[in-house]
This record gives C-alpha cells, sequence and structure tokens, in this order.
C-alpha cells in the first residue's frame, strides 16, 4: 500500500528554470504583461514608465522587500499607488544600493517616501539607502509598518510588529494623497496614521515552498498555525483545524479583543469605529474558499456591531504557494478621511478595484534594462594627515583580524557563529581597498565613507557599521564646511580637530540610533558605542584645551567596561534573544558584537598613543 505520508526530502515542483534567475524573470514577464511599466533588471526595479512626468508634479512613494510576496510590492506600481517598488532574491531584502537605485530614478523635487515593512534587513537596507539619498542632496522620507497582532508584545520586544499585508492600505491611501498632490510631509503624516490604525492576523495549513528548496517541513494534515509570517516564521499556536467561522472568529478575536494586553494593538470601539477589511490570499487558498472567509469575517464582525465600510480581496501580500490566508482590520481615522483615498481607481496589475458601496448597508440576498550612475558632485576635500588616516585604519582592521578567533568563540556560545568571520571579511576589504588605492586617505569623509560602503555588505553588523560611519562622514563634512565658512571659505587651512570629530561621532549615533532601538544594556555593540560617544564628548567639550587623546584614553576605559558588561546580560535584540537566558548567564561571555567595537576602538587607541 502506498503510503499517504509525504517524504521530507521530496522536491516540490514549481515552474522554474534556474532558481537564481526566477526573480528577474518574473518581474520581466509582469512588465511585459503590462507596457505601463518599465524595469531594470540589475537592481530589479520595477518604476512607471511615466515617471519622468509624475515625479515633476507630486510625491513619489517606493516600497520593497523581498521576492515570493508578489503581487506585493511590485504589481502595485501605478497610477494612485506606488511609483516603483524594489525587490530581493525570494524572502530577502533588496540591498541598499538596490534601493538607492530606485531613489535616484523616482526621486521627485516634492519628496520622495519610502514605505518599509517592519523586518531588520529591510528597515536596514531602506534606512541606509534613505541616509545616503539625503548625503546626496535627494528629499527623502522614510515610513516603517508593523501590524501583525500574532507576536504580541512580550515576544516582539524592541524589534515591534512584523509588516504584513495591511500595510497595502498605507500604500493605497498615501499613493492616493500624493496623486493628489499633498506635501511630502502630508503624504508621510497620513501614513504613519494609518499605519497606527492596522491589524492583521494570519493563519496557514502548511508551509510554503520555496523554488529551487526541498521541503524539510511540514504541518500534520489535522493541524493548522495561528500568527506564521510570510517567510514561514512559526506561529504563535497550532490548533486542530475547525470550521471555517470558528477559525475566522478566532483570528479576528485576536485583532479586536481590547483586553489582550500582550495583542490588543488596536484601541477599537464597535460603537464608535468604522472599519476596512482585507481578506488576503497568502498564496494557495482557492477562490472559492476565500469567498467563504469572507463572508464569515463580515458576518462575525457584524455581529460584533462594527460597521464595515469597504471589503476587499484577493491576493495582495503572499508567501509564495502558502496556504493561508491573512485578515487585516483597519480602523478608520476620525482626523482623515480615508475612504475616498481608498476609492480613487488605481490602475496597477495588482490592485484590484472594489465597488465604492458601504458594505455594512448592502444586502446581497435581495433577489434570490536601463543603468544609472551615481550623483557626482564637486565635494570638498576633508582635510587629513594621509600616512596617519591609511596607518590607523590599518591598525584597526589588523587588531579586528586578529581577534577573529575570540570573537567567532563567544559568537558560536551566544549566537550563530558568524559575527567574527563576517567582521574579519570586512576588515579584510578594507585593506585590500587601501593596498589597491580605492579609498582616499587624503579626505577623511570621503574615505570613510568609501569604508561605509564596503562594510554594507556585511550583514546586519556591517549594516550597522555602515551607517554609523557613514553618518561620521556626512557629518564631518558638514561641521568642516561650518568651520571653512567661519574662516572666509580658506578650505587649505582647516584641519579636522578633535572638537570637530566628537561633534560627528555624537551627531552619527544619533543617526543611528534613528534605525535602532538598540541601547545601553540591550546586549549590543551600543553598550560599547554608546559609553565611549559620552565620555570622550563629555571631556572634550568640557575645556577649549587640546585634549583629545586624555578624552580618548578615558573613552576606551568606558567602552572596555560597556563590553564586559554584557557578560550574562539578558539580550533584548539579535540573534542571541533566541538562545536561553541560563546559557548566556552561564557562559559569561561578552556580546560578540559589543567586543568587536571595543576592539576596533582599542586597536585605533593603541595605534595614536603611540
Amino acid at each position: 500500500m502506498e503510503s499517504n505520508k509525504e517524504s521530507p526530502s521530496r522536491r516540490p515542483k514549481h515552474f522554474v528554470n534556474d532558481p537564481n534567475k526566477i526573480v528577474i524573470e518574473s518581474l520581466r514577464g509582469l512588465c511585459l504583461s503590462y507596457p505601463s511599466l518599465r524595469f531594470i533588471e540589475k537592481e530589479k526595479i520595477v518604476y512607471r514608465a511615466d515617471i519622468d512626468d509624475i515625479r515633476k508634479k507630486q510625491v513619489t512613494l517606493i516600497s520593497g522587500g523581498g521576492a515570493g510576496h508578489e503581487p506585493a510590492h511590485v504589481a502595485f506600481v501605478g497610477p494612485n499607488l506606488l511609483s516603483a517598488a524594489v525587490s530581493g532574491n525570494i524572502f530577502a531584502s533588496p540591498s541598499t544600493s538596490q534601493i538607492l537605485a530606485a531613489i535616484r530614478r523616482v526621486q521627485s523635487p516634492h519628496g520622495t517616501l519610502l514605505i518599509v515593512k517592519n523586518y531588520t534587513g529591510d528597515c536596514l537596507n531602506f534606512g541606509l539607502a534613505a541616509e545616503k539619498a539625503k548625503a546626496e542632496g535627494i528629499k527623502v522620507e522614510i515610513v516603517i509598518v508593523g501590524d501583525d497582532v500574532g507576536v504580541g508584545r512580550q515576544q516582539s520586544g524592541l524589534v515591534g510588529r512584523r509588516g504584513l499585508a495591511g500595510t497595502i492600505f498605507v500604500h493605497k491611501i498615501a499613493g492616493a494623497m500624493a496623486a493628489k498632490r499633498a506635501s511630502l510631509k502630508e503624504v508621510k503624516n497620513a501614513a504613519l496614521l494609518v499605519a497606527e490604525y492596522i491589524g492583521t492576523i494570519g493563519v496557514t495549513f502548511d508551509r510554503c515552498t520555496i523554488p529551487g528548496t526541498t521541503k524539510s517541513s511540514f504541518l500534520p494534515d489535522d493541524e493548522i498555525e495561528l500568527g506564521m509570517g510570510i517567510h514561514g516564521e512559526p506561529g504563535f499556536q497550532k490548533i486542530s483545524l475547525p470550521p471555517s467561522s470558528e477559525l475566522v472568529q478566532k483570528m479576528l478575536d485576536t485583532i479586536i479583543n481590547t483586553n489582550d494586553e500582550d495583542r490588543s494593538f488596536l484601541d477599537i470601539n464597535p460603537e464608535k469605529d468604522k472599519i476596512a477589511l482585507l481578506v488576503n490570499n497568502l498564496g494557495g487558498i482557492s477562490a472559492l474558499e476565500l469567498g467563504v472567509v469572507l463572508n464569515d469575517a463580515f458576518n462575525y464582525l457584524v455581529k460584533k456591531n462594527f460597521y464595515v465600510r469597504r471589503v476587499y480581496v484577493g491576493h495582495y501580500m503572499t508567501s509564495l504557494n502558502m496556504p493561508g490566508v491573512s485578515l487585516s482590520i483597519l480602523k478608520l481615522p476620525k482626523n482623515l478621511d480615508v475612504v475616498p483615498l481608498l476609492d480613487i481607481k488605481a490602475e496597477t496589475p495588482g490592485w484590484v478595484n472594489h465597488s465604492k458601496v458601504d458594505i455594512s448597508n448592502l444586502d446581497v440576498s435581495l433577489d434570490e534594462k536601463v543603468s544609472f550612475k551615481e550623483k557626482e558632485e564637486d565635494l570638498f576635500v576633508v582635510n587629513v594627515n594621509s600616512q596617519l588616516f591609511e596607518s590607523t585604519v590599518k591598525a584597526a582592521c589588523n587588531a579586528l583580524i586578529q581577534a577573529e578567533p575570540e570573537i567567532t568563540k563567544y559568537d558560536t556560545i551566544v549566537g550563530d557563529g558568524d559575527c567574527g568571520l563576517t567582521l574579519k571579511y570586512g576588515a579584510t576589504d578594507i585593506l585590500k581597498a587601501l593596498e589597491e588605492k580605492q579609498i582616499m586617505t587624503n579626505d577623511l569623509s570621503g574615505g570613510l565613507m568609501k569604508i561605509s560602503n564596503i562594510l554594507e555588505r556585511g550583514g546586519t553588523i556591517g549594516f550597522l557599521y555602515c551607517l554609523f560611519i557613514g553618518a561620521i562622514s556626512n557629518s564631518l563634512r558638514y561641521f568642516v564646511a561650518a568651520k571653512i565658512e567661519d574662516n572666509d571659505n580658506k578650505k587649505d587651512q582647516i584641519l579636522v580637530d578633535g572638537k570637530c570629530i566628537g561633534a560627528s561621532l555624537k551627531s552619527a549615533l544619533s543617526t543611528l540610533q534613528n534605525y535602532t532601538p538598540a541601547r545601553k544594556g540591550d546586549r549590543t555593540m551600543m553598550d560599547v558605542i554608546i559609553p565611549f560617544i559620552t565620555v570622550f564628548t563629555d571631556i572634550l567639550f568640557s575645556t577649549n584645551d587640546d585634549n583629545t587623546m586624555i578624552a580618548f584614553k578615558d573613552a576606551i576605559e568606558a567602552a572596555r567596561i560597556g563590553a564586559e558588561s554584557t557578560k550574562g546580560m539578558k539580550p533584548k535584540l539579535g540573534r542571541s534573544t533566541y538562545i536561553a537566558n541560563n546559557i548566556i548567564k552561564e557562559a559569561q561571555v561578552p556580546d560578540p558584537g559589543a567586543w568587536a567595537a571595543y576592539v576596533i576602538l582599542n586597536g585605533i587607541y593603541d595605534h595614536l598613543s603611540q
């Protein structure tokens, strides 16, 4: 007799030629079917064909994320929605360089708004791209959306809620406002408001399968999972499959129950608030079943005395072929009439233009290849002793390379084991760039920006250093420009002093803190960077004398103490959050990222103090 149990090693069937080319081939197919779209293959960017005309008139909108969520986000490019969307590989964030290329292509004098789902990679890449665009003089703002109620406050901690299908409400409303010629500030504020008024919960009958891989796990036939993420992340509860009406009720209660302190994110009252409902196919549910889900959801909301003004149903944000659905509720704001914005026709492949009718008043049973160069500017040189700058960078890199085994050992115990090697590879790349004369050693700002760009490829910790060092570069140029102006524009007579570096470090720390919730006490590199900059600048600005090395010495001690303090500290961010607290306490090793930050700073200090 043939077994009904699926083998874990069985390779799922997909329409695929080469898994490495599936995203590009899919995007080409989309643009071939919609001549109103254009495609930059190298950067996986889809944008409006009429963008050169449109961007003169209105704020432009960009979104994006990993592939596998189609129609999100590329199929929402068009009038009254997005101006462009950037795709990464399957379930992987697009890179900073991809996003920056999209910003450059669709930038508007009225401004450009980035709408980002709340995932670490997306936030870091879009955030860094925004900072780089600002450094080029491009007017850009960013809104991060987290609408998931499946992950409660206790579990999500500082990371926050994941971005799910409710993000589409933000796209539509912001896109319609931009088309009505609203300002960047108005569009951003509307997007932020709407993002706070959304709750989404998903359910799946099984895992999705990724083209080119073997399906490694699946749910039993009689089991489903509530709260599963759109990348296959585990949900918060596994239950036996109930009738559809009971399952939909359970999902909606998770969103609208204001008594659940952990998952109640919407302050919603059926007697006062009107809502819009989105029923999203996660990829593998039949249209027949989707109609059942919508009917069950509507009936239950009416039973709970909710007034449903609009409903939307279909594929909006999928997880490849995942057999499941998500439900999103938008509490309609009282201080912004969003219904007319939702009703405005959007001419895009992915948006379904539904009826402009209040559903609660409806009785349906009455009658049984382009390339772009980086923006070039005539930026002045931030003068620095070329030999000293180069030797200092080498000292920091060599210190990091020598400490790699120690950092790797720590990360193997309390992380995923790659921190040391990731930073070592970054240091090696910087040394190679120095050897090949790719880094301007006579320009402190330009040299640091080149180092920042090199570190961009180094995972999450690489992105953080990339963002931080890039922000130092931008700040240095700003503060030196101010000194030049005070000195009758005599550029050659301006040298960077300790106070200029201190001010730049403080400014860069502020920028870094805009893109990570990590603070002192969270067991991250910030436990070193924050005390170092605090002590350094406090001493530096306490007198008019040049006390840079005195300040540096005391700041290094503060950095060492900060790194040591992470031993046994409960992690609130990063891979260590997945490690049991008793293991971290027993190990008594510092956070690998924090220790690496101390090694870098100490390497610089040892070299300069010789």
